[in-house]
């Protein structure tokens, strides 16, 4: 009899372990219809960054916008002109063209807000040399709360109804790349040190005594004449 209850208890505890897992798989089910889901090694884009000449970076509250000049250096050009910071670029693209999708799920046009597409984090439009655009649109964090939902060149979009969209996890880094605040986008100015560019020449210090040169060349001063003492011309002997 003791034998028995102890059979239940497993089997009970078997049986809860498996609802458990049978409703977390009926959400995500529901959530990216999961039953597609697939892994890949390609990057997300196959474009190469010399091929890039121009990067637009929609955060919802601003947008950036950057180029390359004829001399290949990344200017900004909106909100503001200035040198970009090469590397701030160069990291984004990389995400891009380098890193591999996570994972791949299905999402129909009615889980746009589910996957966070309704405020995505960020909109990044890439163009080429040759004119060609790529885009790719940041929605919200998966499950796991370490990478992100990506659509990539959506057709439509908005999500139209009975419209089935491929989504991508993505690595965090992605995230990361478009959230960089502004100031990290821009080359540093250097300003120059106090007192730099005012030549060698020393000033007197406290303590310290100006000396006019002397020219040892120079012919030395007349001596002056002497003083005769003046006679009282009314003095008589």
């Amino acid at each position: 009899m003791k034998f028995q209850r102890s059979t239940l208890i497993l089997v009970g505890v078997a049986f809860l372990l498996g609802a458990g897992v049978l409703i977390a798989e009926s959400q995500r089910s529901q959530l990216g219809s999961l039953t597609g889901d697939s892994t890949s090694t390609a990057p997300i884009f196959t474009f190469e960054e010399t091929d890039v000449a121009s990067l637009t970076v929609d955060r919802g509250n601003e947008t950036l916008v950057f180029e390359r000049d004829g001399d290949g250096n990344w200017q900004m050009t909106a909100p503001e002109t200035a040198l970009a910071e090469p590397g701030a670029v160069a990291f984004l693209l990389s995400r891009l063209n380098t890193d591999s999708p996570l994972q791949t799920v299905t999402m129909t046009a009615d889980q746009a807000t589910d996957f966070g597409f309704n405020a995505p984090v960020g909109i990044v439009t890439v163009t080429l040399n040759d004119g060609t655009e790529h885009e790719l649109i940041l929605g919200g964090p998966d499950f796991s709360g370490n990478a992100n939902y990506a659509i990539i060149d959506p057709e439509p979009w908005p999500p139209a109804a009975e419209t089935d969209y491929s989504v991508l996890v993505v690595s965090r880094d992605v995230a990361n790349g478009i959230n960089r605040p502004r100031a990290e986008w821009l080359m540093p100015v250097e300003t120059p040190e106090a007192g730099a560019g005012q030549g060698d020449a020393a000033t007197p210090g406290d303590g310290e005594t100006s000396e006019t040169p002397v020219d040892l060349d120079a012919a030395p001063a007349s001596p002056p004449e002497p003083v005769t003492p003046e006679t009282d011309a009314d003095t008589t002997n």
